[in-house]
């Protein structure tokens, strides 16, 4: 718990240490912003995904706890998270990925790993912490005040900072804190929690492996694969499959699409496939007569891989036009390329 009389007792004993923390503060929520900033857009450069990233100096409260808990005696320097970024990724195996971001944007001064560093029996699920500097990218005069500062970055999963706010919230820091009869259960559950981010990144190479073999047999054999019943992984297969020259279908883009095929009973891949095949002259004409136009740039552009499908499918099936949320002058404007269709 934070002691609260922390801030009276250094303000009346050391008032110059707290007046060159507040001086020296705003340059650590600058460092911290700065690093988040190179972090996230490092991250999103090797396509990885990662939950959340966050930020933060230490306030003046923390500041003064710590120091009364460590006793440091050079605290500006000797406390090395005055600045704080935090990253909360889904799948362990993205760790290397992001300690690859970590080492090229920064110079690492310590690594300290605090799941391979703990005994079989220690308490808590813990996390990856570093200690950096801004490196050679942050070149320019906006970072000359910011290049020997040191900035703590928290590496953890989803369920390690589930972990940490939940033991964070019962005050329970190192296994002495927690009486003897809870010990057993929340050493347990953080086992739990390990097998757990395990078993996700098991599911997430299973699913890799899955969606390549679907690929693969979609080249080989692909009459076979139209007769299975449409999953969202074989679905985004096909579709890169069938239509390669048009825009990927993103997961939640395909996971949208997955439910309207639902609704309309189309089960199989068989049935989308009949259906763009039917319809491709009609779309091309449609295209070339109304083509459609990004939200953002307002440039016209050719549909997406989900929207071939959307066009194809209100082409050929009248029940599931009419149940698309489109304008009247768009349901009679595809209405009148009916007669293009094959078959």
């Amino acid at each position: 718990m934070e002691d609260r009389g922390a801030l009276g007792r250094f303000w009346k004993d050391q008032p110059h240490v707290i007046r060159a923390f507040l001086d020296r503060r705003p340059l650590f929520q600058k460092l911290a912003e700065e690093v988040a900033y190179m972090l996230a857009k490092g991250v999103e450069a090797r396509a990885t995904e990662y939950s959340h990233i966050t930020h933060r100096a230490k306030t003046l409260q923390s500041f003064c706890d710590k120091l009364l808990r460590k006793g440091y005696k050079n605290p500006l320097s000797d406390v090395t998270d005055l600045a704080g970024v935090r990253i909360v990724y889904l799948y362990t195996s993205d760790h290397a990925t992001i300690e690859e971001v970590i080492e090229d944007h920064f110079i690492v001064i310590e690594r300290s790993d605090k799941v391979a560093d703990s005994e079989a029996e220690q308490f808590g699920y813990g996390a990856i912490h570093y200690l950096v500097k801004l490196g050679k990218k942050a070149s320019g005069a906006r970072y000359d005040d910011l290049k020997d500062l040191v900035c703590e970055i928290q590496v953890r999963t989803i369920l390690q900072d589930a972990w940490a706010i939940v033991a964070h919230h019962l005050s329970y820091t190192q296994e002495t804190d927690v009486p003897k009869p809870l010990r057993r259960k929340l050493n347990a559950l953080s086992g739990l929690f390990e097998t757990a981010d395990d078993q996700f990144n098991g599911i997430k190479e299973e699913r890799a492996n899955y969606s390549s073999a679907i690929a693969e047999r979609i080249q080989k054999d692909s009459p076979g694969i139209l007769k299975q019943e449409i999953n969202l992984d074989n679905l985004v297969a096909y579709l890169h499959w069938k239509l390669p020259d048009r825009e990927a279908a993103s997961l939640a883009a395909a996971s949208s699409l997955l439910r309207e095929l639902d609704a309309a009973e189309c089960h199989t891949i068989a049935q989308i496939d009949d259906a763009i095949s039917r319809s491709m002259d009609a779309i091309r004409a449609y295209e070339e007569n109304a083509p459609p136009s990004d939200e953002e740039t307002g440039k016209y552009e050719a549909y997406a891989q989900v929207g071939v499908v959307r066009v194809a499918l209100s082409l050929v099936d009248e029940d599931y036009l009419g149940k698309r949320r489109m304008s009247k002058q768009f349901k009679d404007e595809i209405r009148t390329y009916r007669h293009l269709l094959k078959g």
